[in-house]
């Protein structure tokens, strides 16, 4: 009996740890998965936006409450997410983390297709269908990006997010969502509505399968990112207002796209 209480203790100690890694994976929207190339990695990652205090105007009426929801995120990625991906980046090359990040763009597919869709982008829906024909077969499942590297197909990072501003609904209200990170009213609905597009969400196996999945992920994604936050709070007078720029900006910089 005694050894099947240690059991169910380390079962529930080890699904918390997945869990914490599970929430931490949106405390900054980072990455929203890359392909081979350092140039696609650099685009997901919206620390690396110009600061342009000019080009986006924040409707921030939450600014309290976000900026404690801030310092919270704030100690959750230098206390948790961090560590793990430092150290999972020491344990794993680049080339296997690249491999990753590509298997797992290529999962995503039905997201950036259906957004491509609804944007009446049907050339770029097209681009989406052939990327994913040519890296399931060619890429093995979507390990290797053949479709960029040897037909100069890319990606199109389109999400609901977009969709909903293409079709005139405003960004309205800065979000800075515990544990999920930087957002706005309209990108909330359309992270919602993109987890229905994404195929993860169906796994067998429950919320511990999906967890475990999108836990990995979160990790691997960081791991090529790591220090970019750091430089913005060190080069920012006040990190709130320059990740809540960066964020905006860079979505702005999206739609536009």
């Amino acid at each position: 009996m005694a050894i099947k209480g240690d059991r169910k203790r380390l079962v529930s100690l080890f699904m918390s740890f997945l869990i914490v890694l599970l929430m931490a994976q949106g405390i900054f929207s980072l990455a929203t998965i890359a392909n081979a190339s350092s140039d696609d990695q650099n685009e997901d990652s919206f620390l690396k936006e110009p600061f342009q205090e000019e080009a986006v105007v924040a409707h921030d009426p939450l600014e309290p409450v976000n900026r404690a929801f801030f310092e919270f995120n704030d100690k959750l990625y230098f206390w948790v997410l961090k560590p793990v991906s430092t150290v999972y980046k020491t344990l794993l090359p680049p080339g296997l983390r690249t491999a990753i990040k590509n298997a797992f763009s290529n999962l995503r597919t039905p997201i950036r297709f259906f957004n491509c869709l609804l944007q009446n982008k049907g050339k770029a829906a097209f681009v989406e269908l052939e990327r994913f024909f040519i890296n399931s077969t060619l890429g093995v499942g979507g390990v290797f990006d053949i479709a960029k590297t040897h037909f100069n197909l890319k990606r199109h990072n389109e999400d609901f997010g977009q969709t909903l501003a293409v079709h005139g609904m405003k960004a309205d209200t800065y979000i800075d969502w515990p544990i999920l990170g930087p957002s706005t009213l309209r990108d909330t609905i359309g992270w919602v509505v993109d987890k229905f597009l994404d195929p993860v969400t169906y796994l067998p196996g429950g919320i511990v399968v999906q967890a475990e999945i999108r836990a990995g992920k979160m990790v691997n994604d960081t791991s090529f990112i790591l220090g970019e936050y750091e430089d913005l709070k060190e080069t920012s007078i006040d990190p709130y207002v320059a990740l809540r720029n960066a964020y905006l900006q860079y979505r702005k910089k999206l739609i536009e796209k």
